[in-house]
């Protein structure tokens, strides 16, 4: 599922070298992000499909999170902040009405992380 071909790919890359390298160093990003630079909705002003919601969202995340925009991590320990912090009923007041929310993916990888479980692809962290 993506936006485009070139943003599923985009994707696809940044999952891989997640999930083979849990040690790479993240940056928190509140606002466009590496994942958001092959989105066909970017443009120089921000997201133009659903404009301030999805920074208003990066916020919230990032504030359960306790990390701000600028905060440098390992993925690794990025991921354990999720896992204690974040709960699958938490992603409906988190995402708000993103279209993704639906599909239950995310609910399922939160679940998987709290019961233990590696994301599906990825390596034990």
């Amino acid at each position: 599922m993506g936006y485009s071909e070139g943003f599923v790919a985009s994707l696809a890359g940044i999952v891989a070298r997640l999930r083979d390298d849990p040690g790479v160093r993240v940056r928190v990003r509140v606002g466009a992000d590496a994942v958001c630079r092959a989105c066909p909705s970017l443009s120089a002003g921000g997201c133009v499909r659903y404009g301030q919601g999805v920074v208003r969202q990066d916020a919230r995340v990032a504030g359960v999170l306790g990390v701000a925009s600028g905060d440098e991590m390992t993925w690794a320990d990025l991921r354990a902040r999720v896992r204690t912090a974040v709960a699958p009923d938490d992603l409906a007041d988190l995402c708000g009405n993103c279209p993704w929310l639906p599909y239950g993916v995310c609910a399922e990888g939160i679940a998987g992380l709290r019961a233990g479980r590696p994301l599906p692809g990825a390596p034990d962290a």
